[in-house]
């Protein structure tokens, strides 16, 4: 994505053409600072958006915080030509692996300067909401190459394993609790069964998962280059591999979707975003749902996807404004409605210990994935986001790929893909 300053008129468009919500739009004190989030959100996200910028607006008197519901198609060029052409919001939502695109390019504001403002007036608030995530998840927050805070969480989901119950129980089976356990369990299904016992929707994920659990690190943001140039990662790619060669798992989807394969029988398994609860009607057995694997040789780490604000420049007085919005949406209560609106789990230790919150995780319905994800929350972890990390995760994901399909043996596979992250990292 790259500034067009062509496309301010077309931006302009799309903004008075967008489905347009004002909250506490009956202020007309033009002494308020204009603090604009757009978003794509529908249905309940949108409507607790809506009134959450109200209740803010209604707290205080210095900032009104305007709601803009834009299209979904070309949102994300819309909003990058917008906010670098100055004419854009101060806030979107959306994963800490896309403010890296603004920050890189000075378009991203870094609240780190705030959250120190407000410690010196004994205002720790943000401190302590940000301090309260999981260790492991902290790298999402402050893993930015120079330090800086341009992203926070909104809510978090993450990977589950789905499954035939069915066959499960029939073979006296039950869900594999580390990597060995899944291949001897997909090996028996394949031998007496016939189908491919397991599939990765989300491989990337799971890569990333067995290079953390195995001890190997990830990204050293300092020198600019991956830390897992291992033969331990040449023995996972060639384990994997060797599991889709004997039919144990499942490389591609035959239907269009995992969730579709396993509803009509044709795999036993897979691991997937939480979300698939929703989709899935088992059309041969019984659908059943479990924790994912979340350690291996002694060493514990979950992937968390953390959905939330990104805060965009303005001007000093607006990206103040920005800030001072996402603090209040982040509070404990407020926090607790936005992770029910969105159907996620909040990441938050300060929104978990609210009584709103437990009432909440405490009634969710049987059909729901949640308590899943729930039970790996506390080793739930993230990346640092870098310039280059989107390109590793598919790097990671090309040359498995390879590999499976025999082009090239697993130790050439990482030879190759170790040269081409730190190529990405430093370009």
């Amino acid at each position: 994505m790259k500034k067009s300053i062509s496309g301010v008129l077309s931006v302009l468009a799309a903004v008075f053409t967008a489905s347009i919500f004002f909250a506490g739009c009956g202020n007309k004190d033009s002494k308020k600072v204009s603090v604009e989030i757009w978003h794509t959100y529908n249905g309940s996200q949108q409507e607790y958006l809506v009134n959450a910028a109200q209740k803010f607006n209604e707290s205080q008197n210095k900032y009104e915080v305007k709601v803009l519901a834009q299209d979904s198609s070309g949102f994300a060029d819309t909003v990058y030509n917008a906010v670098a052409n100055k004419v854009g919001p101060s806030i979107i939502f959306n994963y800490g692996s896309t403010a890296i695109d603004y920050a890189k390019e000075g378009l991203a504001v870094d609240i780190t300067k705030y959250i120190n403002e407000d410690s010196k007036k004994g205002d720790d608030t943000m401190k302590k909401i940000i301090a309260s995530l999981p260790d492991a998840m902290q790298t999402d927050v402050k893993g930015f190459s120079d330090g800086g805070i341009y992203y926070l969480p909104g809510c978090t989901t993450g990977p589950v394993l789905f499954y035939n119950k069915a066959i499960f129980d029939e073979l006296k089976l039950n869900p594999p609790q580390d990597w060995n356990e899944l291949a001897e369990i997909s090996r028996i299904i394949y031998e007496k069964k016939g189908i491919p016992g397991f599939h990765s929707d989300g491989l990337v994920d799971n890569i990333q998962m067995m290079i953390m659990q195995n001890g190997l690190g990830y990204i050293d943001v300092e020198n600019k280059k991956v830390l897992f140039d291992s033969d331990k990662l040449v023995e996972i790619y060639q384990w994997y591999a060797d599991c889709c060669d004997k039919g144990w798992f499942e490389f591609n989807t035959v239907g269009r979707y995992a969730s579709e394969d396993l509803a009509n029988g044709t795999i036993a398994s897979f691991s997937g975003s939480c979300v698939n609860d929703q989709y899935i009607t088992m059309l041969t057995g019984e659908l059943g749902m479990a924790p994912w694997i979340s350690s291996s040789n002694g060493r514990s780490f979950y992937t968390a996807w953390n959905r939330g604000p990104i805060f965009l420049a303005r001007d000093e007085k607006v990206n103040r404004g920005a800030y001072e919005f996402v603090k209040f949406f982040l509070s404990a209560q407020m926090n607790a409605g936005w992770a029910k609106a969105n159907s996620a789990l909040s990441p938050y230790g300060t929104t978990q210990a609210t009584p709103e919150y437990q009432e909440y995780i405490n009634n969710l319905p049987e059909t729901s994935a949640l308590p899943c994800v729930q039970a790996n929350l506390d080793v739930s972890g993230s990346f640092p986001n870098v310039r280059g990390a989107a390109q590793i995760r598919n790097i990671l994901v090309e040359y498995l790929n390879n590999v499976v399909d025999k082009k090239i043996t697993a130790e050439e596979a990482v030879a190759a893909l170790v040269k081409d992250c730190n190529a990405a990292l430093n370009d």
